[in-house]
C-alpha cells in the first residue's frame, strides 16, 4: 500500500523540483546557508508538489487510460481509490503549505499557492484539454520552485526573484516539448 501512495506522488518530478528549489535557495543564500530553513523549505516543497502530482493523477485518471505511458497509473488500476487520492492530496497540500509558512515564511507559501493554482486550477482542470497553450501557462508552475527557494531566503520578490521567474518560465517550453 505503502508503494502506491508512494508512486502517485511522482517522486521523480518532486526530485526535478528540488533541485529547482536547491538553486534557488543556494543563489539567495550567497555561501551562508540557514540549515533549518533550508530542510523546511525542502520538505514544504516537497508536500506541495505532491500533492499537486496526486491531484493531477486524480484529474486525468480518465484520458490516464486511453494512453500508453500512462495506462498503469495507480489511480487507473484501482490501487487507491479517487476518494482516497483526494483525501491524501488535501493532507499533503495543507501540510506542504503550513510548513512553508511556518518554516520559511508567508511570501514562500504564497508562491507555492500561486504554483499550485496554476499546476492544478488552470493547467490540470482546464487548459490541458482544452487548449494548445496550456502547456505555456502550466511553465509559471513549473517556474515556481526556484522563486520559492530563492524568497524563502531574501522573505522579497526582488529583481533576482524575478529573473528567476523569467528564466525558468522561458526554459519550460523546449523543456516540455524535448
Amino acid at each position: 500500500m505503502f508503494k502506491q501512495y508512494l508512486q502517485v506522488t511522482k517522486p521523480g518530478i518532486i526530485f526535478g523540483n528540488l533541485i529547482s528549489v536547491i538553486g534557488g535557495f543556494l543563489l539567495a543564500s550567497k555561501g551562508h546557508i540557514d540549515y533549518p530553513l533550508f530542510v523546511w523549505t525542502l520538505l514544504g516543497v516537497s508536500l506541495v508538489v505532491a500533492s499537486g502530482c496526486v491531484f493531477n493523477n486524480y484529474i486525468d485518471r480518465d484520458i490516464d487510460r486511453k494512453m500508453e505511458r500512462t495506462k498503469n497509473r495507480v489511480l487507473v488500476k484501482g490501487l487507491i481509490s479517487p476518494e482516497a487520492s483526494l483525501v491524501y492530496a488535501t493532507l499533503l497540500g495543507i501540510a506542504g503549505f503550513m510548513l512553508l509558512w511556518f518554516g520559511a515564511n508567508p511570501l514562500a507559501c504564497w508562491l507555492g499557492v500561486m504554483g499550485f493554482v496554476v499546476y492544478v486550477g488552470v493547467y490540470s482542470l482546464y487548459m490541458k484539454r482544452h487548449s494548445v497553450y496550456g502547456t505555456l501557462i502550466g511553465s509559471l508552475s513549473g517556474a515556481a520552485p526556484p522563486v520559492i527557494g530563492y524568497c524563502a531566503v531574501t522573505g522579497d520578490f526582488d529583481s533576482g526573484a524575478a529573473i528567476l521567474l523569467a528564466i525558468f518560465s522561458l526554459w519550460q517550453m523546449p523543456h516540455s516539448y524535448a
